[in-house]
């Protein structure tokens, strides 16, 4: 069982000191990966999940010569971004970092976002797959290459220099079209915030449709705090289950994921969709409790 975390790089606390001092925390701690998500520009009415957020992937450039962790993204939207550019930038980053990348990607979910970007909402799930597909072929193919996509299309071209490694590539989403993808094209499944039950689901389906063995994720909120709700409701009306409560409590709510399939945990320590803090105080103290109280029952 490996444990990443969240960093601090979105919401009012976010900074250049405050990232980097929890990113060489979290190495401290015993974590073996950093994490941060994405957004690009958000309406004026949907700042629920934070409306600051530093970009993704220099983010990850600036704490991986901080610190040896591995680097994660959960997770990009493939839709708002050109993955030709995308494949540069990571093949860039892991190169840099000896091969510590791991690229979560999604489809994205709010529509103004992605058509702001000059992508397609309607089409952000075919759009994934053939990105997907594009960003493989870009860091595999050796001398001049050709790609005829749907969106997407060049002949003999030169993409250079390639990743030092295969590049893991873990889709997120906890709908079966993710579900499906991530089986189908992806090295991992990353869902966000979901049950045990939700998650000895996904890995069935899994199994049923992948050859292969998959590397199965799970990003959470988690509040150590006695008595704390462990559910809330999301902003498209679905509900979300995460890891709340005294240690003893978050201790079960580990075990249970982890016999419903989970290989990798990633913590969002007081996350911003549940609290609105100030400072990273709090999340520094529940980081330090999860290492003490969580971890040594997984990783020794």
């Amino acid at each position: 069982m490996k444990f990443g975390v969240m960093l601090p790089h979105r919401w009012v606390y976010a900074s250049k000191e405050s990232i980097v001092e929890f990113a060489k925390l979290a190495e401290e701690l015993g974590f073996t990966s950093i994490w941060v998500t994405d957004h690009i520009i958000v309406p004026a009415d949907r700042t629920e999940r934070g409306h600051i957020f530093y970009e993704p992937l220099i983010t990850l450039a600036c704490v991986g010569v901080q610190t040896s962790l591995d680097l994660g993204t959960c997770v990009l939207m493939l839709p708002a971004r050109n993955p030709i550019l995308l494949a540069k930038q990571a093949a860039t980053l892991d190169l840099l970092s000896q091969g510590r990348l791991i690229l979560g990607v999604g489809a994205g979910w709010i529509r103004e976002e992605i058509e702001a970007m000059g992508s397609s909402f309607k089409l952000r799930g075919r759009m994934e797959d053939e990105a997907i597909e594009l960003l493989k072929t870009l860091w595999s193919k050796k001398g001049p290459i050709n790609f005829n996509g749907m969106f997407w299309k060049f002949e003999n071209m030169i993409f250079e220099p390639k990743p030092s490694r295969k590049i893991p590539i873990w889709v997120g989403g906890k709908k079966k079209p993710s579900i499906i993808r991530a089986a189908k094209l992806g090295n991992g499944w990353i869902p966000w915030a979901i049950s045990p039950e939700e998650l000895e689901n996904g890995v069935r389906l899994i199994e049923k449709i992948s050859r292969k063995k998959i590397e199965v994720a799970i990003v959470t909120p988690v509040n150590m705090v006695r008595g704390s709700p462990n559910t809330y409701g999301g902003s498209l009306g679905e509900r979300h289950w995460f890891l709340a409560g005294s240690t003893e409590e978050v201790l079960r709510g580990v075990e249970r994921l982890v016999e419903a399939g989970c290989d990798y945990l990633i913590c969002s320590f007081r996350d911003v969709r549940l609290f609105r803090d100030d400072d990273t105080s709090v999340m520094v103290k529940q980081a330090k409790a999860f290492s003490r109280g969580i971890m040594p029952s997984f990783t020794s």
